[in-house]
């Protein structure tokens, strides 16, 4: 299994004017986030509006991302899905695709006793013999992976990594504490340095899409024991960030990214565009804390 470490954008899904998945523009998005020193590829995620789409653009957009990829960076494929079926033919196809690992949200909506969502992971795992991230991020869920008696699944030997997105550190240096081995990528790129401190050493995020060179230079920071530059940098991030929140992170990272050079669209509906005062808005923030004009 690789080392599955570092720094990885969660991709967005480009959408050409019609509502449709742009490929082409996917590919030059994976190009991009390579050339900013990436470690990783976080492929049908959150920021991916990964429930939005259907199973078949689902598994469009993760052959396109591996295949122009093409093991240049590792490639994580999120194949979470509401029910078991679908979950497991979206990992049958990132293994047969060359994923380097899959992830996935617990299912949601219904009501699932613990022992079922341990199912539903252990399911995935021995039905492809693939490395496993689990995704945690309760906000969405409503369920916490960090506590209870579903932190067994974090013994599986499958089980390599854990995407906190949670504010809690305390229950991630608690995971962390009693499997040693496991992987912490940290989900909240606004605690990125919370992250770090609690043993996290990465993280997957949002916008890592158009800023990965500063929470690259503050891992390193933080690494290197330069705790002042790292505060510096993680706050520089975070004023970026709570521009976006209040405007629609998902909505705003595709339009910093579009900023950038590579056009993503809009997001699906029920999302809605950004207005025209709220990218004024983004783009100040940016040019104010990344340093270049826009």
């Amino acid at each position: 299994m690789k080392n599955l470490n570092g720094i990885y954008p969660a991709l967005p899904t480009p959408m050409a004017p019609n509502g449709e998945v742009n490929y082409s523009v996917l590919k030059t998005l994976v190009d991009f986030e390579i050339d900013q020193g990436v470690d990783g590829l976080y492929v049908g995620g959150s920021t991916a509006e990964s429930f939005l789409l259907t199973e078949d653009e689902r598994k469009c957009v993760a052959e396109t991302v591996l295949d122009h990829a093409a093991g240049r960076v590792n490639v994580i494929v999120h194949t979470g899905a509401g029910g078991t079926d679908a979950a497991r033919r979206l990992t049958l196809h990132a293994k047969a695709n060359g994923a380097d690992a899959i992830s996935s949200v617990p299912p949601i909506y219904f009501k699932y006793t613990t022992e079922e969502v341990i199912a539903y992971y252990l399911d995935l795992i021995e039905s492809s013999d693939m490395p496993l991230v689990v995704y945690n991020i309760p906000a969405f869920t409503g369920i916490n992976m960090t506590q209870g008696p579903i932190r067994e699944l974090f013994k599986h030997p499958r089980v390599v990594a854990l995407k906190h997105t949670n504010t809690n550190m305390y229950e991630l240096e608690r995971v962390l504490a009693h499997n040693p081995k496991l992987i912490a990528l940290n989900g909240y790129d606004e605690a990125f340095l919370s992250g770090l401190s609690m043993g996290a050493t990465g993280m997957i995020g949002s916008t890592v899409n158009f800023m990965a060179r500063k929470f690259i230079i503050l891992r390193d920071a933080f690494q290197a024991g330069r705790n002042a530059e790292a505060f510096r940098l993680q706050r520089e991030a975070n004023e970026i960030i709570e521009t976006m929140v209040e405007v629609g992170v998902f909505s705003a990272v595709k339009y910093a990214m579009t900023l950038r050079g590579v056009d993503c669209g809009a997001c699906r509906g029920p999302f809605k565009p950004l207005q025209d005062n709220d990218k004024k808005r983004v783009r100040a923030i940016l040019e104010k804390n990344l340093g270049e004009a826009l």
